[in-house]
């Protein structure tokens, strides 16, 4: 898209509509449209998935696993009763 060059003043015009196409107007004629996805790269590009990929047999599921070497610190205080902050105090 080239503006145009001379020594007159030109209203421009981008109009984009919800199905992304867009259109494109210098002086209220259009000069360019086309559709926002396939002429602009705004996402990287799709890549499809490899059928041949899996797992390791011994891959582990679990979200979080336990340090079973990790130990609490000397001073670690845990309180036995959980406080309700919603409990209406006196």
């Amino acid at each position: 898209l080239r503006c145009k060059d001379d020594v007159f003043t030109h209203l421009y015009t981008l109009i984009v509509k919800p199905d992304n196409t867009y259109e494109v107007k210098i002086d209220n004629k259009k000069v360019e449209g086309g559709n926002l996805d396939e002429d602009w790269d705004f996402l990287p590009p799709k890549k499809i998935k490899d059928p041949n990929a899996k797992k390791p047999d011994d891959w582990d599921e679990r979200e979080k696993i336990d340090d079973v070497n990790e130990k609490k610190p000397e001073d670690w205080d845990k309180p036995e009763h959980i406080p309700d902050p919603d409990a209406k105090k006196p």
